[in-house]
């Protein structure tokens, strides 16, 4: 009775079996894709910031954020579809604070469009979207469910 030959335990020193490399496909990314971006803020902003998600959570009616980071998106979002209320960051420092904020695909390149028209940074255009929102929350605007939803591909 002759035995089939036994694959040895260890391969050759430094060689490993990789499986074959796919060839480049040029695949669609999901527009609902996140894109973690970051802007940073002084501790003032911090400040006030953070009071603005605790108003937030003990608001019983209208927008009800789960995190901080989704008050963030929000606000994003909100300002993208009202564009004529956003200015660009005028009191912008580059501090050791960072805030960041998930956009998917489509909000993203919206984000990266504004700031080439604006000539800043997209961390600047980003400081300057939240802030112009938050400035028209402080003058007594209100976020609205249907204006805080996501962007969506026109199909």
């Amino acid at each position: 009775m002759k035995h089939k030959p036994i694959a040895p335990i260890f391969l050759n020193a430094g060689e490993e079996k990789r499986p074959a490399a796919r060839p480049n496909t040029n695949r669609k990314i999901r527009f609902d894709k996140a894109s973690p971006m970051k802007f940073p803020v002084t501790e003032e902003e911090n400040v006030k910031l953070r009071r603005l998600f605790k108003s937030f959570m003990r608001n019983d009616k209208g927008v009800r954020p789960a995190s901080i980071t989704e008050l963030f998106i929000m606000l994003v979002r909100f300002g993208l579809r009202h564009q004529e209320m956003l200015r660009p960051a005028d009191e912008y420092q580059n501090t050791a604070i960072k805030k960041t904020v998930k956009p998917n695909q489509l909000e993203k390149r919206m984000i990266e469009d504004l700031a080439i028209e604006w000539n800043v940074s997209e961390r600047r255009a980003l400081h300057g979207i939240v802030f112009s929102v938050i400035n028209y929350l402080d003058k007594g605007g209100s976020l609205v469910y249907e204006k805080v939803q996501p962007f969506r591909p026109n199909e």
